[in-house]
């Protein structure tokens, strides 16, 4: 059967007028049905898929409605990832489903929409339309070599985190590289067996391997076009991050290190008056994105937080699209209002206007904020407050998602973004992997990635960097790469590392490092700084759906006490009655390494 797609003939005009919004995607988004794939903008001029690829442009709107229908995987994506594990708890108006996504209680036969593998297979059957595509395109030279290696090496790695995420909650499934005529055809298993876990990371660490392009795209190009105040090179999937996240999941630690290490890198200018190398994109350091820190405007006043969207810790949520952002997402997709498809979370979290308020943060999160006290004696971590709305209050309300809505006044304003990875997120599983690395001392680098950064960490107590020279401190140089990073500072001889204002995640939290006890050492060491990891994740990054993932990947290599424990909290404290009863059966349950959701194709 073909696939048809009726496109405006007034966007070859103007392609920066399709990015009004980057959420303008869904428009063009791809619908898999049974004779497959249909792409639809208004007005419509029919186009046959074989009359379809015919230049640069063809391609490009192939892609766009590509992470078009990705973005219909936001809320599954949330939901499956925070939900499941500790850091979100449903309220009194959560329905059937996600109750039983919370109590681990999903079966088969109830059609959870949340446990349909059939959502993401639509996106995956797109790429490989789009792959065919794009290859036929390429035979025939109607798009240059370099414009096939970007976008094929882009929507290969689109399906492969796709796959990822199949993998992740649902353990065992097809793996399917090929276009097909019906969507149905994945369930066949007599044409697509079913590979476990492991072995799908392997097929998709080498797919990735051999890409033939795995930088961001060019500046230069359209689909890096922005207009209107929305800017797309955050749009698009951070290839070398994938390519960490696979090799963590699958134990070759250096590697992760590796990929993760050159995102780190991005941007970082060579060479420079007098030796200077300054920051710029995804290290978060008392430089040019300081302005994520949390902050006080009286210093010793408690009630001088910081809090608003443009300013502070709560900013890397609530900004617009400015540089300030651009320092700490590598990856955010934006939906407007304006543009199928609707933002989810309105739905789910906001406890105003169109809200229906059917998730909070779970209590066991909120005790771990007030758990911790910063620099200045408070006794609370301020990231709680800065990650939620009504934090004190009965019914408090995830805010990373919903600050920039406002239910009263405009209800049916419901704008947003879907946050992916960022520096932080970035931070802590470039110390989860190096902590695991061969190398003895790795665990203290890991530490410093967690705590206070790399040049306190590595300053000997009592120097002084204005009168004392600095060349064999603050620095890993004795490590070879990807764990050789100079963070030097100093007068006589004048040294400026490229790595010398970074800051480690809690430092920028205003919050103290968390000192291991002198005994620890070897293994123990590595297990303690292991939990420090999972539980400084938890703080920094609650809510933006890595917390099953972390939970479940160290469960894998460890003990599944590390995910059953903190689920079992979770529950066991809820505001939900449903939850609480469930606790202990479910901790039973994760102890026993039963993690995967039921594989049901025929789920709504």
């Amino acid at each position: 059967m073909k696939n048809i797609f009726k496109i405006s003939p007034s966007g070859f005009k103007s392609y920066k007028s399709l990015f009004k919004s980057v959420a303008f995607a869904f428009a063009l988004g791809l619908a898999v049905t049974s004779c497959g794939d249909m792409l639809e903008v208004e007005p419509k001029m029919d186009l046959d898929k074989d009359r379809f690829y015919q230049n640069e442009f063809d391609a490009d709107v192939a892609i766009i409605g590509i992470y078009g229908q990705l973005m219909q995987l936001a809320e599954q994506y949330v939901v499956l990832n925070e939900l499941r594990a500790d850091l979100i708890e449903p309220t009194m108006n959560a329905d059937a489903d996600l109750i039983a996504i919370s109590t681990h209680n999903v079966r088969a036969e109830d059609n959870n929409k949340y446990a349909n593998p059939k959502q993401f297979y639509k996106v995956i059957l797109n790429c490989n339309d789009a792959i065919e595509g794009l290859g036929r395109m390429r035979a025939e030279n109607r798009i240059g070599a370099s414009e096939y290696e970007q976008r094929v090496s882009d929507i290969t790695a689109v399906r492969s985190w796709v796959y990822l995420q199949l993998g992740i909650h649902f353990g065992t499934v097809p793996y399917v590289t090929t276009t097909l005529t019906s969507i149905d055809e994945v369930n066949d298993q007599s044409l697509f067996p079913r590979l476990q876990f492991d072995a799908l990371l392997d097929q998709l660490i080498n797919t990735m391997e051999a890409l033939p392009y795995l930088d961001v795209y060019p500046n230069n190009i359209d689909l890096t076009a922005g207009t209107d105040g929305y800017a797309t090179t955050k749009f698009f999937i951070n290839k070398r991050v994938l390519l960490g996240d696979l090799n963590l999941w699958k134990g070759n630690y250096q590697r992760a290190a590796e990929n993760y290490r050159a995102v780190l890198e991005t941007s970082t200018p060579l060479g420079g008056g007098a030796g200077r190398v300054y920051y710029d994109n995804f290290r978060i350091s008392w430089g040019s994105n300081s302005e994520h820190a949390v902050q006080y405007t009286k210093a010793n006043d408690i009630n001088s937080l910081v809090n608003n969207n443009n300013n502070g810790w709560r900013s890397i949520f609530g900004r617009n699209i400015d540089a300030g952002f651009n320092y700490e997402w590598v990856w955010a997709i934006h939906f407007d209002s304006q543009f199928a498809p609707n933002y989810p979370f309105i739905n789910l979290f906001a406890n105003e206007g169109a809200g229906e308020y059917k998730l909070r943060p779970s209590t066991a999160i909120i005790d771990a904020w007030e758990s911790q006290t910063q620099f200045n004696n408070f006794e609370f971590d301020a990231r709680g407050r800065l990650s939620t709305k009504n934090y004190e209050s009965v019914n408090p309300e995830v805010g990373k998602y919903t600050f920039n809505y406002n239910g009263l006044t405009a209800p049916l304003t419901q704008n947003g973004k879907w946050f992916l990875e960022r520096a932080a997120s970035l931070h802590l599983k470039f110390a989860e992997a190096t902590n695991r690395g061969s190398l003895p001392g790795l665990s203290r680098l890991a530490r410093s990635f967690v705590n206070n950064g790399i040049h306190v960490e590595y300053t000997p107590p009592g120097f002084n960097k204005n009168l004392m020279d600095a060349t064999e401190v603050m620095n890993t140089l004795f490590y070879p790469a990807p764990y050789d990073f100079d963070a030097r500072e100093g007068q006589f001889p004048f040294l400026r590392g490229p790595w010398y204002r970074h800051l480690g995640v809690r430092t920028r939290a205003n919050l103290p490092s968390v000192v291991m006890p002198d005994d620890l050492e070897g293994q123990a060491e590595v297990v303690w700084t292991e939990d420090l990891i999972i539980d400084e994740s938890a703080l920094e990054l609650a809510f933006e759906g890595h917390r099953w993932q972390t939970l479940l990947r160290v469960a894998m290599r460890r003990d599944p006490s590390v995910l059953a424990d903190k689920v079992f909290e979770k529950l066991s404290k809820s505001n939900n009655a449903v939850d609480r009863n469930r606790a202990s059966a479910v901790r039973t349950k994760l102890l026993s390494g039963d993690w995967f959701l039921p594989y049901n194709w025929d789920a709504n």
